[in-house]
């Protein structure tokens, strides 16, 4: 199982674009990758241009030597090609130089000495999570979940919890999408078996269980798991030396998806019930949200905020102010959407379209509009 791809090459499978050097990193850990020898503690990649020769070097011929440099050069060119495809806020494909790289490392893992199966197992679970994340926001469900359930398998091999964390919670999102709590409910609390005893896997298990019971409808249950997750985020908490330093678990980024995720889950719950107050907690969720990213940085989730600040307005009974909320997002010029930001739109628009009897004709044209993009 853990030998082969998740995503098979096929007989027409193209080249795919080469790596450049641009945005290659100067150190690491770079955008959530760590290097698999150094780990949170950081280190030094070549300089971009032996990084990239390396890193082709290394998916041309399974029989180059798997050096400190190339290891380095392999976590720098996904670091770069993360750094890219965070910039664009429409569709970005299939990562054909991610998904070609992993299938060269996973390629290596049969006949790998035992020195280096831990470090192959590493690369091939960051870089199968960087293949599943691009293929859920290119709106590829079904890819994703199996670059998911690979990543998890080669991040327990390789003894890495935080990869784990990472590909389960992004499996209950695709709970969430599938519209099944219970699934998004059982991969949430699955974050706790993999990085037992710490206070950040609490915080996202619980959060994920409270993603699933709004989806469920259990407004009890929902506010009782957001309030024991900002509990977490209050808590200090001595990490290990292999995660001191990594960027997704940060006191501000850990606050930032607590934020996010429980402004989602009152949206949820607003939009079930029909209650203005929670739709008023959710609307300060999502600015909390909003206001902890900085600017020009992680353009898909400021899009998806405006969309989900937008629809709670929409459930607290104001569609005049969500309707100009969602200006800057459908200024695309034509690009598609990111697949979890027209998730959030469906789900307005539906309920624009519903109301449009007693909103009036801007609400019905609205949802005409959004129609268009999602």
């Amino acid at each position: 199982h853990l030998l082969r791809p998740p995503l098979p090459p096929g007989a027409t499978a193209p080249a795919g674009p080469v790596p450049t050097t641009d945005d290659c990193p100067a150190s690491l850990p770079d955008h959530d990758v760590q290097c698999p020898l150094h780990g949170a503690a950081g280190c030094q990649p070549p300089p971009p241009a032996t990084a990239v020769a390396l890193h082709a070097a290394f998916c041309a011929d399974p029989a180059a030597p798997l050096d400190t440099d190339t290891v380095h050069a392999l976590a720098a060119v996904l670091g770069a090609q993360l750094h890219s495809a965070d910039r664009a806020v429409g569709e970005r494909g299939p990562g054909t130089v991610i998904e070609g790289t992993l299938r060269a490392v996973v390629a290596r893992l049969a006949d790998a000495p035992v020195r280096h199966r831990r470090v192959l197992a590493r690369l091939a679970a960051e870089y199968a999570h960087a293949a599943g994340s691009l293929r859920l926001h290119g709106g590829r469900p079904a890819t994703a979940m199996a670059c998911f359930d690979r990543a998890l398998g080669w991040a327990a091999l390789a003894d890495d919890p935080t990869t784990q964390a990472a590909a389960l919670s992004d499996m209950a999102v695709l709970g969430l999408l599938d519209d099944d709590p219970a699934s998004a409910g059982d991969y949430a609390r699955e974050i706790r078996r993999a990085a037992p005893g710490r206070h950040w896997a609490d915080a996202l298990a619980t959060l994920g269980e409270a993603r699933a019971t709004a989806l469920a409808g259990d407004v009890r249950a929902t506010v009782r798991h957001i309030g024991r997750a900002r509990q977490y985020l209050d808590r200090p908490e001595d990490l290990p030396d292999a995660e001191v330093h990594v960027p997704w678990l940060a006191p501000a980024a850990l606050r930032l998806r607590v934020e996010s995720g429980s402004s989602a889950a009152l949206r949820d719950l607003a939009a079930a019930t029909a209650d203005p107050r929670l739709a008023q907690r959710a609307l300060t969720a999502a600015t909390a949200a909003l206001d902890l990213l900085d600017d020009g940085r992680l353009p898909v989730a400021r899009a998806m905020l405006t969309v989900r600040i937008a629809d709670c307005h929409l459930c607290a009974d104001d569609p005049h102010t969500a309707i100009a909320a969602l200006t800057p997002v459908l200024a695309t010029d034509g690009a598609p959407l990111p697949a979890l930001v027209r998730h959030e739109l469906r789900g307005l628009r539906g309920r624009l379209a519903a109301g449009a009897g007693r909103w009036g004709a801007g609400a019905a044209e609205a949802a005409v509009r959004l129609g268009a993009v999602v």
